[in-house]
Parts: structure tokens; sequence; C-alpha cells
């Protein structure tokens, strides 16, 4: 009976391979330099969006035949929750039609940025050079556009812009939250004109999606991780609906958690997700101050740069946990003790986490630290 199961299980995960495609995202270094509020690195986590049949779509915007005759769809518009992929796929879908048509430039703002510049250009009176940049493009890339519902002037501004481009026959593509028809703050003629194009719902990954997601993130964080069984987890997460930027978090939360034997603490990976998720995770402070009346030091010296032998071996217990039960950057656990450099951190989480395997003591100390540190 078990042998069938297993048998059944295999043969649907295979089933769902072959619904899921993916696309491989772009991220130009002009767009990483001159555009820092427009990049958000959760949407890159991945080099690769996994299409899933939650959103077959995308597998008909980016056909090679349809990137190149974008401006019959144009203007595009990509919309859907906080963290679904939105900028990344508008950003990849303007560079492959660059690379398609081989026309530039292209230009990537954002609605806010939209907004600004517009006022900007306004007030110095100098609406030649802001109409130039982007009515002159060969392609306009607009994300978060929702972030102008309340700049009037500048939607009859962009109104235009979109007209005088849709004349020239030069492609647009937005990113929004929501429908532009649900958004109140919308004029009927933005609405409109957006509404003239291809509109792209973006959900989150179905479970066919996730699994594949897994599988990628597993390749990038850890090899040793599970993916089948980090898979079946991330499945059946019932704290939120997970995002692929969510799926990554956890994979990089358990490996963080991962014993020497490759073994990890599913319990603790849920409760270290939910904490994040929550935004009330442990914290670098509650962790070293645990650290440090558990272990009888000053949090003070763990914070200095004193080298008694008592207190690197806090300093590193404390680093350990912050790099397992935070989210906290090598450089965050770094300034926080005493403005110590990535590689020094590395160090003394890679000591310590040796150390733990041979010395009883400092075992048991982890498991109580961490107990405390998890209890609310």
């Amino acid at each position: 009976m078990t042998l069938l199961c297993l048998r059944a299980t295999h043969t649907v995960i295979i089933e769902q391979a072959k619904l899921v495609s993916k696309i491989s995202l772009e991220r130009p270094p002009s767009v990483r330099t001159n555009n820092r509020p427009f990049v958000a690195d959760a949407a890159w986590m991945l080099p690769q969006f996994v299409v899933g049949p939650e959103n077959e779509s995308l597998r008909y915007l980016f056909d090679d035949a349809n990137i190149s005759n974008l401006v019959d769809l144009s203007p595009v518009v990509l919309y859907g929750e906080h963290e679904v992929g939105k900028t990344a796929l508008a950003v990849t879908l303007a560079v492959k039609w660059s690379r398609l048509t081989k026309l530039r430039p292209l230009v990537f703002t954002t609605g806010h940025m939209l907004a600004t510049d517009f006022a900007a250009a306004v007030e110095i009176d100098d609406l030649d050079s802001f109409r130039l940049k982007h009515r002159q493009c060969q392609l306009l890339v607009i994300d978060d556009l929702d972030q102008i519902d309340k700049a009037a002037a500048s939607q009859q501004e962009l109104v235009a812009t979109l007209d005088a481009l849709a004349e020239s026959r030069r492609p647009v593509i937005v990113s929004i939250n929501r429908l532009p028809s649900a958004i109140r703050g919308l004029s009927t003629a933005l609405t409109s004109r957006l509404s003239a194009g291809f509109s792209i719902p973006l959900h989150k990954p179905s479970a066919a999606s996730i699994r594949a997601i897994v599988e990628a993130a597993v390749t990038i964080v850890d090899s040793r991780l599970p993916a089948d069984e980090l898979a079946g987890f991330c499945e059946r997460f019932d704290i939120k609906p997970l995002t692929a930027a969510d799926v990554f978090k956890i994979v990089k939360i358990a490996a963080q958690n991962i014993d020497a034997a490759g073994q990890i603490n599913l319990d603790v990976v849920k409760l270290l997700a939910q904490q994040l998720f929550s935004g009330d995770g442990p914290s670098l402070p509650r962790i070293a101050k645990i650290v440090a009346r558990k272990m009888q030091v000053r949090l003070v010296d763990m914070r200095a740069s004193t080298r008694q032998a008592n207190i690197v071996r806090a300093r590193g217990l404390a680093i350990l946990l912050a790099r397992k039960l935070t989210s906290n950057s090598l450089q965050q656990i770094g300034e926080f003790f005493g403005g110590r450099d990535h590689s020094t951190v590395i160090h003394a989480y890679r000591k310590t986490e040796k150390l733990v395997d041979t010395d009883s003591e400092l075992a048991s100390l982890l498991l109580e630290v961490q107990a405390e540190v998890l209890q609310h």
C-alpha cells in the first residue's frame, strides 16, 4: 500500500511539473544603478519566474512573436497583489522587447517618480524636458502606477503621454496593484487609456509552482535541504497564501536551521516564518540580552571589542542564534555587535556552529536560549 501511495505521489509531481514553465528574469545594470526606488530586491530573489497554470496568460505574453509586436498589445497592464512579481516581469518584458527589436532608449519610472518629476518640471517651467524624456523614448515602463492616484495634474499629463506614444506606435508597460477601473483615484480618461490594451492578472503560486520555486531556491541557498519536504511544507502552509518571495524566505529560514545531518525541524521553521511574516520575530537585542543573562556576561562587553574567552563564546552564540532565528543580514548583525564586518560575523558563526557539535554545555545553552527567544 505504501509503495502504491509513493508511486501515486510521484506521478502527481511529474504531472504538476508539466504544467510549469519558467521565464528568465532580466535586471540590467542601468535599472539597478539609476532607478533604486524602482527596483525591489525581492522581485529578483530567483533568476527565473515560475509560470504555473495560475498565470497561464504570461506564456502568451512572453512568446517572442508577441513580444516583438508588443505595440499591438499596448498598454500592457500587469496587476496583482504585492510581491507577485509585477516589477520583475515588467522590466524583463521591456528588456526582451528591446533585445528583439533592437530599439532603445527605454524609460523606467514609477507612479511616485512620475508625479514627483512632473511637479519639479512645472516648478522650474521645464515641461519640454519632461515630455521629451517620456514621449520620445521607444518604450515606457511605469511601475506601481497606483501611486499616482492623488495627483490629478500628473494623471492628465500621463493621458497626453499615452496618446502621444500610441500615435507614434511605441509600447507602454504598466504594473499596478488592481485593475485601473477598481482604483477610485484614477481619472476616467486615464482608466480608459489603460483599459484599451492587454491586461493580465498575476496570482500567487499554485502547488505546482511552489514545488518548482522550492527546488530552484534550494539549489541557490543550500543543496543539502530536503526539497520535497520543504515543498510539502510550503504547500500546506496555512498562515498566509505564499508568494514566490515568501517561499524563498522560508527556504532561507530552513537553511539557517539545518543540522549537521541535513535535517530540519519544520515546527521551528513554521514558527520563525510566522513571526517573520507577522513582523513579530525575535530581535537582535532580545537574543543578545538572553544570551548575556544565561552566560552571565555583560551585554556591553558582548558588543565591544573585548576578546576574553567567555565574552567571545557568548558573542559567538548570540551571532549563531541571530543567523538562525532572524532575517537580519550579516552586515546588520555585525553593526549590532560593535560594527564588525561581515567576514568577522561569518567566522564567529561557523566557529560556534562547529563548537556546538562537540561542546555539550554550549549545545544545551543553545537550546535553552532558542526556546526562551521563541516564547511570547
